[in-house]
Order: structure tokens, then C-alpha cells, then sequence
């Protein structure tokens, strides 16, 4: 109770604006009046452009093409900065469908054939993104995106503006008229705003956020965890699931009881991965919500790419691939042949082992 007498003191010793900005904020949400120290920068002078340090994960707001769109985009960075205290930027990206591409097939003459876009042109797009968020399952990122979706901008006003350069706006104008959905139709001219990457960093950095902290805290006492195999891809050899999906975290922080099928599959794996290592194979385990995995080896790359745009796999991969995938075998009381996996210690391997990429990681 005393802190939030101490709150309201400040509120009433500093005081809020009597027009303008503070009147809008607390005729739309009383809450925003708790929030005068929050200081987001606002400056109709400076440019705010999108930065790699606008975090990994950033919410697309919507984006403007045409005449006027960068002005668009300016007042409504500029509005969401001041108005509604969320950090925003621009960043212009450019289309160029005026180039030929290869398309399917071969032409007359045996080459690959050349097509064009039906629309052969080429625009600039300015998009307005919000940061900053560590993950997509960051809670405030989930939370700011269905704010976003339900505010109205008056720079996005179609009754009190001549026209607009955002993307779409009268279609979507138009479907909220006709929409019976309440959810939907209290929805602003930004209520198709999504979670995107940061398109300024590598894809590798964004990648090691999009672990799942739960996942990552299942797995992070396993002696031999994928998590921390040094290289991008490996070849997963086993798979075992569970009957259900652990979906509460909570059942991990009070050592509820899991599905027996859960447990079953980890053992398994865990037992797999330990008999392989003890005869000198780079097994890897890996546990997740749904199902537990065993993997071998570490590789930096799959194969190399040949001419007809197919890959040539790595010798060592296919060796993994053909050592522990299943066998054709004569069915016991009959002529058929059917695939039969192969086992360890009575623990059955995949019928086809894959090399798939390392969680965490992508592609350099």
C-alpha cells in the first residue's frame, strides 16, 4: 500500500501535461497517468531508424509504398513514441521484381527457362517495428503485440485523414465493417501486427533466441546435450515420444508428476546416447516438450551443392545413414520382405536417420 502512495505522490508532485499527450493518454487508458518517469525519446526532428540494437524480435506494425509513405511512416513512429510510450523505427526495404528468374523445367533448347513477374516492377516498402525483445516467447513482446493491435493512431485515421500510404488499410477497413468477431471488430488499423526478426542481425544470433528457456533448462543437466554440440548440423537416429505435451511450466518448477510415456522416451534416449558413447559414438541427446531425441555427429554442412541444384551429402553423414537405418528382411512365416529397424540393447533405431540442424543454431 505504501508504495503505491509513494506513486501516486510523485504523480501529483510532478503532475501530467493538462493538454495534449496527457489528456489523450488518460482519456484512453487511466494507467497511462502511472507511467509520467517513462521516458521514450520523441523528437519530431530526428529520423528513427531501425538499429541491430533494436533487439532480435521486434513487432511488425504495418508497413506504407506510394507517395506520402515515408511521411506516413515518420508521424506514425513518431505518434507511437509519444503517444503510447513504444520504442519504434523505421527501415525501408526494396523489392525488384523487374528481373528475369529461372523458373520450373527446361525450354526447347534444353536450358533451364526464363520467366518474368506478371507485376515487373520495382518499390521501395517502409516498414514501422517496434523493439525491443529477447525472444518470441518474451511475455512482453506477447503482451505489446496485442496492445498494438488494439490501438488507434489518428495518423492512421482514415475519417480524419485525405488518403494513405499504409498497406492495405481500406481492405481491412472494410472486412472489420462486416466482421462479427467483438475481438476483431474492437481491433485498430494495426490489427494484423505480428512478430518478426530483426532483419539487420545474422540470422545465427537471432536463432539462439528462439530456444524455449523451459527446453533449454530440461536439457541443460544432460551429459551429452545437442544443445552444446559445437558444429550446425548432426543426424538424428532415434526418436522417441510421449503421449502428451508438457505445456505448463510450472509442472517442472514443482517437480509435478510427468506422462509416463514422457519419462519412458527420455529414459530411452538417455540410455541410447550412453551405450553409443561407451562404444566411441559421438552421440548427442536432446529433450523437448513433445518427444526425446539421440543424434551422431557434428558437421558444419550437409553436403556440397552441385550443378543441378541438388547437394552431394557428406560421406560421413551417409555412412551414419546407412549404419543404423532399418534393414529389409524376409517376414518370419512368409515370402514378403519387410523394413525392419535396427536395435541396441532391445532400443529401436529410426527407420530412416536424417541429418537435421542443431536447436539453436542456423545456417552461416
Amino acid at each position: 500500500m505504501k508504495k503505491w502512495l509513494l506513486v501516486v505522490a510523485v504523480i501529483a508532485c510532478c503532475g501530467l501535461p493538462s493538454s495534449g499527450v496527457g489528456q489523450a493518454l488518460q482519456a484512453e487508458n487511466p494507467l497511462w497517468a502511472l507511467l509520467p518517469f517513462r521516458s521514450i525519446d520523441a523528437d519530431p526532428d530526428k529520423s528513427y531508424v531501425l538499429t541491430p540494437e533494436a533487439g532480435p524480435w521486434l513487432v511488425m506494425v504495418g508497413s506504407f509504398n506510394g507517395p506520402g509513405a515515408e511521411k506516413q511512416a515518420a508521424e506514425l513512429v513518431l505518434e507511437l513514441r509519444r503517444r503510447f510510450k513504444l520504442e519504434s523505427y523505421m527501415h525501408r526495404q526494396t523489392y525488384d521484381f523487374s528481373k528475369p528468374v529461372v523458373g520450373n523445367g527446361i525450354n526447347q533448347f534444353g536450358q533451364p527457362r526464363q520467366m518474368r513477374y506478371e507485376h515487373d516492377k520495382r518499390f521501395d516498402e517502409i516498414a514501422v517495428l517496434v523493439g525491443h525483445f529477447d525472444s518470441i516467447e518474451d511475455s512482453d513482446a506477447q503482451s505489446t503485440l496485442d496492445q498494438i493491435k488494439h490501438l488507434k493512431p489518428d495518423c492512421l485515421d482514415l475519417k480524419r485523414q485525405e488518403g494513405t500510404s499504409q498497406r492495405y488499410a481500406l481492405l481491412r477497413y472494410l472486412y472489420s465493417q462486416v466482421n462479427l468477431s467483438a475481438e476483431k471488430q474492437s481491433r485498430g488499423p494495426m490489427g494484423k501486427a505480428f512478430l518478426t526478426i530483426n532483419p539487420l542481425l545474422p540470422r545465427d544470433q537471432v536463432a539462439r533466441n528462439k530456444l524455449d528457456p523451459f527446453v533449454v533448462r530440461m536439457n541443460e543437466d544432460v551429459p551429452f546435450n545437442l544443445l552444446k554440440n559445437p558444429a550446425l548440423f548432426t543426424v538424428r537416429v532415434a526418436s522417441f515420444r510421449g503421449k502428451v505435451v508438457i505445456d505448463l511450466e510450472r509442472n517442472f518448477e514443482q517437480n509435478a508428476k510427468l506422462s509416463n510415456q514422457l519419462v519412458e522416451a527420455a529414459e530411452k534416449a538417455h540410455r541410447l546416447t550412453n551405450i553409443l558413447r561407451s562404444k566411441g559414438v559421438d552421440a548427442y541427446e536432446f529433450h523437448d516438450r513433445h518427444e526425446s531425441i539421440v543424434t551422431i555427429g557434428s558437421f558444419n554442412t550437409v553436403g556440397t551443392p552441385r550443378r543441378d541444384g541438388k547437394i552431394e551429402i557428406d560421406p560421413r553423414i551417409l555412412r551414419i545413414i546407412e549404419t543404423y537405418k532399418a534393414r529389409q528382411e524376409q517376414l518370419p512365416g512368409s515370402r514378403q520382405i519387410g523394413i525392419v529397424p535396427r536395435t541396441l540393447t532391445g532400443i529401436p533405431f529410426d527407420i530412416q536417420p536424417t541429418p537435421v540442424r542443431v536447436p539453436g543454431k542456423a545456417t552461416r
